[in-house]
């Protein structure tokens, strides 16, 4: 059957060498950011360009440790695959934050319920052009 181009669920998760597992939310963001430009008696923008984008993903996992166990600053290649909600074949998305740099992990549980953490990381392009966020359908 033909891919569905529906997501569900997360796996192959890892930060580097790191897989991370019990994933129950991973977000990816281009980071675009927009200037707006206005001169000479302007009252709305003239020209709306974007500058600077500023790749960015957070995962959020049940296991804690794993994600607390990695510092910030520390500096690798996050990836995740979104599978496609049938499983059918070439309905995947894989998406590679290459340069990524952990910015923040934060842990949290509440009474009776499950613990969680979340990582915060943020990307780099070694060159300043190419962008160190990608996604192909697998």
């Amino acid at each position: 059957m033909a891919a569905t181009k529906l997501q569900a669920n997360w796996t192959a998760v890892s930060f580097g060498t790191n897989a991370i597992s019990r994933v129950s939310q991973v977000t990816f963001t281009q980071g675009g950011s927009l200037a707006a430009y206005a001169a000479d008696g302007d009252h709305f923008p003239t020209v709306v360009v974007n500058l600077m984008n500023k790749p960015r993903a957070t995962v959020t996992s049940a296991d804690p440790a794993a994600l607390m166990a990695i510092a910030p600053g520390t500096a690798d290649t996050f990836s995740a695959t979104h599978k496609d909600a049938k499983g059918e074949v070439g309905g995947d998305i894989l998406y590679v934050l290459a340069n990524a740099v952990a910015e923040n992990a934060e842990t949290s549980g509440a009474h009776g319920q499950f613990g969680v953490a979340t990582l915060s990381l943020m990307a780099y392009s070694s060159d300043g052009v190419t962008n160190p966020l990608s996604f192909t359908r697998a």
